[in-house]
């Protein structure tokens, strides 16, 4: 009878002995809630003892630069012309605690707020303005991102504008000259 007593308290034992041991990659971090509440405890990198059944690991994130996968963006010029434009896009989280716990769904959000900027910043420039102004572009959306989503703990490193298309041609930014622009308008 004592044998199997102490067979199950062995198991109980060595099982949350194993669940309480965490090891954190380097470049990662991750956040403890103690019953279920944030205290503030963050792991670094490395191996931790967690506090078996009281300690559980609620969050862990990479802080690692990231690619966010934006899909090619129907937008209008204001010249009142149809195109898609396709932006590689590149962002951190600086604060993992923010990234956690002050928005539901951090990728969602981030990625309909690009949307967002990008088809308000697109349809303020012209044609002709998208192929000399794809510098300022990216700088521009980069700091209007940085702005909006520092609450959310997350900075925004690049914003590329890869290419965009007009109907089914997709434009390069030497290939296009006045002649062009003037063709595709009517």
């Amino acid at each position: 009878m004592y044998q199997y007593f102490l067979m199950v308290l062995f198991a109980i034992t060595g099982v949350s002995l194993a669940s309480s041991v965490k090891i954190v990659r380097q470049g990662d971090e991750a956040l403890v809630e103690i019953f279920g509440k944030y205290d503030r405890k963050k792991l670094e990198p490395g191996l931790t003892f967690l506090i078996p059944f009281v300690e559980t690991v609620a969050y862990k994130q990479t802080l690692r630069e990231q690619i966010l996968n934006l899909p090619p963006q129907p937008c209008m010029t204001r010249d009142r012309l149809a195109i898609t434009v396709e932006f590689i896009v590149y962002w951190r989280i600086i604060d993992l605690e923010k990234a956690s716990y002050k928005v539901q769904n951090l990728k969602e959000a981030m990625l309909n707020m690009l949307i967002l900027s990008i088809r308000t910043h697109i349809a303020t420039l012209s044609m002709e303005e998208l192929y000399t102004a794809r510098h300022e572009i990216n700088n521009a959306l980069v700091e209007e991102l940085d702005t909006a989503t520092d609450p959310w703990g997350v900075k925004f490193t690049r914003v590329e504008l890869r290419d965009f298309a007009i109907g089914t041609k997709v434009v390069q930014p030497t290939s296009i000259d006045r002649k062009e622009v003037q063709k595709l308008r009517a």
